[in-house]
């Protein structure tokens, strides 16, 4: 698995500004019971919570309980027991599902998270719903690495419903912060 932060900003480009989120990581930690991934903290510390090309959405850590708040989240019971969410490629892996911290989403409605059923975060694989496939699939690398290889086109099959951003060259990240700004003002921001 390698870290691939750095790698990230010459794939991506901010939109309107500096990007990164300050996060109080010790109230996090406490707050969700595990310590977060390194590369991820880099994620938020550079980039922040938002969105990628209007198609994948990253949330930060927030420690409060308000469900109405965008903010990383245990996969609910609800969606561990439906029967439609619960196929999994690799038959292997039934049962993970208990331990999915989920960091991200898809304008096409798939999850991204990490299996935390390992004590140490840096181990935690990333685990993706696909709507398409309805089923889940794990991948064994960082969330800064699934999402360069997502860019540059390094899975042999797209690991997300929308294949758009498969060797994207001119990816751009708009915070949400930004984003919920020009939403007030009338302006979508993602419109092609």
């Amino acid at each position: 698995m390698m870290d691939r932060v750095e790698s990230l900003t010459d794939c991506i480009s901010l939109i309107r500004g500096e990007g990164g989120d300050d996060v109080d990581w010790v109230a996090v930690q406490e707050f969700y019971g595990v310590e977060f991934p390194a590369d991820y903290k880099k994620f938020v510390s550079r980039f922040g919570g938002g969105t990628i090309d209007g198609r994948v959405g990253i949330m930060v850590p927030i420690a409060v309980d308000d469900e109405m708040v965008r903010k990383v989240y245990r996969l609910p019971e609800s969606i561990r027991v439906d029967p439609g969410m619960s196929g999994w490629v690799d038959a292997r892996n039934l049962g993970l599902e208990r331990d999915i911290l989920v960091w991200g989403d898809t304008d096409s409605a798939d999850l991204l998270g990490w299996v935390t059923n390992e004590s140490d975060p840096d181990s935690w694989p990333i685990v993706v719903y696909s709507r398409v496939n309805a089923a889940w699939s794990v991948y064994e690398c960082f969330m800064s690495e699934f999402i360069f290889r997502l860019l540059v086109g390094d899975f042999g099959e797209c690991p997300i419903s929308d294949t758009s951003l498969m060797r994207s060259t001119t990816a751009e990240f708009l915070r949400d912060r930004e984003e919920e700004r020009l939403l007030d003002m009338g302006i979508y921001p993602w419109d092609d």
